[in-house]
């Protein structure tokens, strides 16, 4: 297999989404591979998942990037809510491991914010980027001046009335709640701004799922500033997961962790 051929994994609450990556590209090749799950799965179910992707999409090689919904350095979780409990510290890693795969672990939504800085050279140089992914809770990520800040999770934050922005933000939310568009627009709107309020960002990058298909609600959105859907929708967490794997390990990550 290619070196600059990389499997790229995006762990959600709902599902697990796979595919190759060409890294000198940043973009993936052949299709998207997803595979749902129940709430909060636990280990043997993610790493099952990832197994299975992988045999789909006919990826011969044992390099993997996996972008994860918590808080995690390259090798461990440190904290995962939206899912099982056995996956904490190094057991994702170790699990691959003993399957035969090299893999290096990144927040799901630093994923996404990676690839826009790393393969769209109109980001690289931006001052402050803020990207919200919209998904089973709202997951957050900040770069500055092309430096990506790991692990700044502020999805969770509370809203006037005391409520986590998530829980009336998120496409969890919209779904369980049954709410009307126009009143989960008006709910994430408020919530991006927010999170905005943390970090003063001169742009807002929206990814997830949902921004697949943005036409029903993207224009209701306002915050009071240019925001914008993040370069390649929802393939853009595998992908930034897929090159900073690549990256980190032959050193030449182009912009430097925190």
């Amino acid at each position: 297999m290619a070196e600059n051929l990389v499997m790229g994994i995006d762990i959600g609450g709902s599902s697990v989404k796979g595919g190759i990556v060409d890294v000198n590209a940043g973009r993936v090749i052949g299709q998207r591979c997803t595979i749902e799950h129940q709430p909060l799965p636990r280990l043997a179910r993610i790493t099952e998942s990832i197994r299975t992707i992988i045999h789909e999409a006919q990826y011969e090689g044992t390099e993997i990037g996996v972008g994860f919904p918590g808080v995690v350095s390259d090798y461990e979780v440190i904290n995962g809510p939206n899912m099982g409990d056995d996956i904490r510290h190094g057991s994702l890693v170790d699990s691959l491991s003993g399957n035969g795969l090299s893999s290096t672990l990144l927040n799901d939504a630093d994923s996404a914010l990676y690839h826009a800085i790393r393969n769209h050279k109109k980001y690289s140089g931006t001052e402050t980027i803020l990207l919200v992914t919209i998904g089973t809770s709202l997951g957050t990520a900040v770069s500055q001046g092309g430096r990506l800040l790991r692990n700044i999770e502020l999805g969770r934050l509370l809203n006037e009335n005391g409520t986590h922005i998530d829980q009336t933000a998120s496409v969890r939310a919209l779904r369980e709640n049954g709410m009307d568009m126009s009143s989960w627009a008006k709910n994430l709107s408020s919530a991006i701004k927010r999170i905005a309020s943390c970090v003063s960002p001169e742009i807002i990058l929206l990814g997830g799922g949902i921004t697949e298909e943005p036409d029903s609600w993207f224009g209701m959105v306002d915050v009071g500033q240019i925001v914008k859907l993040a370069p390649d929708s929802n393939h853009a967490g595998l992908i930034g997961a897929a090159c900073w794997h690549h990256d980190s390990k032959n050193g030449v990550l182009g912009i430097s962790p925190v």
